[in-house]
């Protein structure tokens, strides 16, 4: 097969600098052609990424080595085209590959699940890709990132607090995965307030104050904190989350169950299944 591998040797903080090298090599190895995509930046590769299954022939698949964000970067080059993805995690968080239940931070076994499923001894899933633009179709801005924002997204989409929070870890350089994420929620504690919403989902519009609402297509976010437990990449809907204001206190109470996925039962969440948020 004929592969094209885009890495980010940032994925980890820098720890699995040689994570593409062993990809590259294993693949070699199973007998495909690895074209290496080259960019200085994410737009770049993206672009270059894109031109390859554009143009020359195509490619079988893609491959990405990194972690969610480059996963991101190979959704929005592969979305509404029938090239499939394979994904070798390395990542601080991780949270699509433990959605998926694939290897992390294991080249060699990501590597071999791809192998198999090229050759048709292992498994291509078609999954939902959740579509973010503004309300005009155009794409939503990235406020927090250098690189043009993706329209497309495969695991959660959040407004609010958990948004606040993340943009806060992605600056953070430690402690690693879901450490980052509780460290943040501490800095955005100090001025917690709710924000203002108006929903439309399937069932009709809701309007007022909440801390966060989030569009979830997989189950995890912040390193495996277990947000949307029933979360399904395959049943062409949204678990939409909302959690009412609440106090600090009992929003640390809720984080803490997040871990095992048993904060729904709270009344101050509300979940709904909706095609479009």
């Amino acid at each position: 097969m004929r592969i094209a591998l885009v890495a980010n040797p940032t994925s980890g903080r820098g720890r699995h600098g040689g994570a593409a090298h062993a990809a590259i090599t294993a693949l070699l190895t199973a007998g495909h052609d690895v074209i290496v995509v080259q960019g200085s930046s994410y737009d770049e590769s993206r672009a270059n990424a894109t031109a390859l299954l554009e143009h020359d022939g195509g490619v079988d698949a893609l491959v990405v080595v990194g972690g969610d964000g480059t996963v991101h970067l190979g959704l929005d080059v592969v979305a509404t085209t029938d090239v499939p993805l394979g994904i070798i995690a390395v990542g601080t968080g991780n949270d699509i590959a433990r959605h998926l239940r694939l290897p992390s931070r294991d080249v060699a076994a990501a590597a071999r699940i791809i192998d198999s499923a090229l050759r048709g001894a292992g498994r291509i899933a078609r999954l939902d890709a959740i579509h973010a633009t503004r309300p005009d179709g155009s794409p939503t801005p990235d406020a927090h990132t250098e690189h043009t924002a993706h329209t497309w997204s495969l695991a959660v989409v959040s407004a609010g607090l958990d948004a606040a929070v993340n943009a806060r870890a992605n600056t953070l350089s430690w402690p690693s995965g879901e450490g980052r994420y509780l460290r943040a929620v501490l800095g955005e504690l100090a001025g917690l307030a709710p924000y203002g919403y108006r929903l439309t989902t399937d069932s009709g519009t809701w309007e007022g104050a909440a801390l966060l609402v989030a569009a979830a297509n997989t189950r995890y976010i912040g390193g495996g904190m277990d947000l949307a437990p029933d979360a399904d990449a395959a049943d062409g809907l949204l678990d939409v989350l909302r959690l009412e204001p609440v106090g600090r206190v009992r929003l640390l109470g809720l984080l803490t169950r997040i871990f095992s996925g048993t904060h729904l039962d709270d009344p101050a969440v509300h979940l709904e299944r909706s095609r479009t948020l």
